[in-house]
């Protein structure tokens, strides 16, 4: 489903304006990393850019608007960064590629992926985001799927979306406990990435 999205209140037309509101949405995304969106005021975040809150309303409507920004932008940020070319002579070296890039975008981000799950849990158009994001990344793992049984790399018995959706909520779950709850020990990530390319390969693979 289709979530309307606010519209800024102005689009700066000139560099300087168009400086100024990026230097507020970083001081967005410090202030949230750092205090949470909920603890998060418009005067914090103007005093981390070092402007006015007034300065802040020319660009915003509130605090909210400049969280939706963020959002989008560090959703398709995962997904662009994590792409990985199908290689069909390796089809675990696809899934170990794509994964550990998954994972050190997420590790770079850490500090906004714990914002995404707090307003997610009360904010029905970060949730449904979200939600989208998880659809995303499970249609591609199901058209690699598809493309490893059509090759005889996968078992012809997998499903493809059921495949998915383990491999999509393993990644994801390990990810927010690790580099968001910091209760998984720290491992380098291109082992871990293989390990988990591995285990999902062993149940997959012909």
């Amino acid at each position: 489903m289709a979530v309307e999205r606010l519209q800024p209140v102005a689009s700066p037309k000139t560099p300087k304006g168009r400086g100024s509101k990026e230097s507020l949405l970083r001081a967005a995304r410090t202030v949230f990393g750092r205090s949470g969106f909920a603890a998060s005021r418009v005067a914090d975040i103007a005093a981390e850019a070092g402007m006015s809150n007034g300065a802040f309303y020319r660009y915003y409507t509130d605090k909210r608007e400049a969280l939706v920004e963020l959002m989008t932008e560090l959703l398709d940020g995962l997904f662009g960064q994590s792409r990985a070319r199908w290689n069909p002579g390796d089809a675990i070296e696809s899934v170990v590629i794509s994964t550990e890039r998954y994972f050190r975008y997420y590790e770079d981000n850490a500090d906004l992926f714990r914002v995404l799950h707090e307003t997610a849990q009360t904010d029905p158009e970060i949730e449904a985001m979200q939600a989208e994001m998880r659809r995303t990344f499970h249609d591609r793992i199901t058209r690699m799927a598809r493309k490893g049984i059509e090759r005889g790399l996968i078992r012809p018995s997998l499903d493809p979306e059921l495949g998915a959706a383990f491999l999509g909520g393993m990644t994801e779950h390990y990810a927010y406990t690790r580099f968001v709850l910091h209760r998984y020990p720290e491992r380098e990530i291109h082992e871990v990435s293989r390990e988990l390319a591995n285990l999902w390969a062993h149940g997959a693979l012909a």
